[in-house]
């Protein structure tokens, strides 16, 4: 009888450790699920923040081939201040080379309303006054929370 007693106590204790190690693991495995939730929520909230439209007239934007300028003038939409370093414009589907970006309000930063012109070189794309292409543009929010907000756009314009 002795004998059981011991053996039982042993499984009692080794099924205690088993079940606290477990414990332990799925406390940690939640909170990395719940960290993981809220860096997605807060990414989710910073691209809300983050916007950007094209204030130019569609149908008139300005092309010089020999130059390779295409002048774009974007508003900042969003509440929070874009970067005016990382910005991605495609041309027709191929990328681009961003050669100037100009604030042409007051402002020094990209803030609500401001407008910045970019001076895109859409090389490799053959294009035409006149002709109608699609462009992209993507932008970047400064730091929320320690996530950097992204939006992106399409538009159908028409060279001059």
């Amino acid at each position: 009888m002795a004998d059981g007693g011991a053996s039982e106590l042993i499984m009692l204790i080794s099924g205690l450790l088993v079940a606290g190690i477990v414990t332990t693991l799925l406390i940690a495995s939640w909170g990395g699920l719940a960290n993981t939730v809220e860096t997605a929520q807060t990414q989710v909230e910073a691209n809300s923040k983050t916007g950007a439209a094209l204030a130019s007239d569609p149908m008139q934007i300005s092309w010089n081939q020999t130059a390779c300028n295409l002048t774009l003038h974007i508003q900042n939409t969003g509440s929070l201040e874009l970067v005016t370093d990382n910005i991605g414009v495609i041309v027709n589907g191929t990328g681009t080379t961003i050669n100037h970006v100009q604030l042409l309000g007051n402002s020094s930063v990209w803030v609500t309303g401001e407008v910045a012109a970019l001076h895109v070189c859409p090389t490799g794309v053959n294009m035409t006054s006149g002709q109608e292409t699609i462009v992209t543009v993507i932008v970047q929010s400064e730091y929320y929370q320690g996530i950097a907000g992204q939006h992106s756009f399409s538009e159908v314009v028409r060279l001059v």
